[in-house]
């Protein structure tokens, strides 16, 4: 594939996180008055198998979002986000769940039991990973802190030994503790403020229009009480590092994707926002839904690979879109206007850059989504007209309840 396609192909394929994102609020058109345990956000509790046996310990595991930027302080730089331990069923009536620190080892699991986070770096655009930055940590000492080790294995081209240092997270109630590698690279991790914003019980609610649905909320910063991630945390790993050791050949396209992994076994994984949350059964659509007798898939498709999506997964990515597609149409539940006589094209040519699951960033541009994401990115409000063709165009949660530093870690310090 020649330079020129290949750009070509990342533009299209960042255009599709329109839908990736986008189609978690739609889905409660049809969940209606679902409860909380069958919602995502992002990608909090995507998935019924992060418990032993065989997935992860249950803490530590399950990834919540990934970000990928330019870093502020330094445009030769390019910033990693990391984010596990989010929001719970028990959380959304509650204050911050318990310190959660990061895994170590599961005993339950048979075999090489170490507990690892990875930042996984297509540079060439064929969907598997030329860069892979594995993070690990020992057992943590009685203020929560832990030692880390982080390792670049083919930075910059390389399949030398790579790039090898340790640090120590940040202890809970702590001061936050950069670690500095060689090259310039910082690292961090911690507790942090759960950096997504969004108002989830108006989006499971978003049929009682006039009551808990914010559909007709007012403007994009109408109502930030409702966000139901204020408040919250999440543990966080964050990398600052050169740009060139994650670009192949001097192309600053890249895409990123993050697993965590329980030895070889791979337990979660995250590119875009609500992939699997919205189009992987199953889900609130028909027909993926549970009383369809859809059986779950997700488990499967974290347990993937990227590299396989597209031959694995388009015809569930289809069966969605046509029923987002269809909520505008003339004369359907929700008033809309459509003419859906050119749905079928759209969805066809949606659903082949939708897939593989990879957040694709030019780490050159310092703009953010849709290049990589920011995390003071409003991924719902920028895709909700575009993927309701207009119906809804807002949640009025417009910001994150604490502001984000414009330093590293680049993350609001823990509630």
């Amino acid at each position: 594939m020649t330079a020129g396609r290949l750009v070509s192909k990342r533009t299209l394929v960042r255009g599709a996180l329109v839908a990736a994102i986008g189609a978690i609020v739609l889905a409660a058109f049809l969940a209606q008055r679902a409860g909380p345990s069958s919602a995502g956000a992002a990608d909090h509790l995507d998935a019924p198998g992060l418990t032993p046996p065989p997935g992860g310990d249950g803490i530590g595991t399950d990834l919540t979002d990934i970000y990928a930027f330019q870093s502020p302080a330094d445009a030769s730089k390019t910033v990693l986000i990391m984010n596990v331990n989010g929001l719970t069923t028990g959380d959304l009536a509650k204050p911050p769940g318990p310190d959660r620190g990061f895994g170590t080892k599961v005993p339950l699991v048979e075999g090489n039991p170490n507990v690892s986070y990875n930042f996984r770096v297509d540079s060439n655009g064929d969907a598997v990973p030329d860069v892979n930055i594995q993070v690990r940590f020992n057992k943590p000492d009685a203020n929560g802190a832990q030692h880390m080790r982080v390792n670049i294995l083919g930075a910059g081209g390389s399949d030398e030994d790579g790039i090898e240092f340790a640090g120590e997270s940040t202890g809970f109630d702590q001061a936050p503790v950069v670690n500095s590698g060689p090259l310039g690279i910082k690292a961090f991790a911690g507790r942090r403020d759960d950096p997504f914003f969004f108002n989830l019980i108006g989006f499971l609610n978003v049929l009682d229009i006039g009551g808990k649905s914010f559909v007709g909320c007012g403007a994009a910063n109408s109502h930030p009480e409702t966000d139901t991630f204020k408040g919250q945390n999440v543990s966080s790993i964050v990398l600052e590092l050169p740009s060139r050791l994650l670009e192949g050949g001097g192309d600053s396209n890249i895409g990123v994707w993050a697993t965590t992994n329980v030895g070889d076994s791979q337990i979660d994984r995250m590119g875009r926002p609500a992939i699997n949350t919205v189009f992987i059964p199953n889900n609130p659509f028909p027909p993926d839904r549970v009383v369809d007798g859809k059986p779950s898939k997700k488990t499967t498709f974290n347990h993937g690979q990227p590299s396989t999506d597209v031959a694995n997964w388009t015809g569930e990515d289809v069966d969605t879109l046509r029923t987002t597609f269809s909520l505008n149409d003339n004369g359907g539940a929700l008033g809309g206007t459509d003419n859906p006589a050119d749905d079928p094209g759209k969805i066809n040519a949606l659903a082949a850059v939708l897939l593989p699951d990879i957040l694709t960033v030019d780490v050159s541009n310092p703009a953010g989504f849709l290049n990589g994401r920011k995390p003071a990115d409003d991924v719902i409000d920028a895709e909700l007209g575009l993927i309701t063709e207009g119906f809804v165009t807002t949640d009025c949660v417009g910001a994150n309840d604490a502001s984000f530093p414009s330093t590293f870690p680049y993350l609001a310090s823990p509630h």
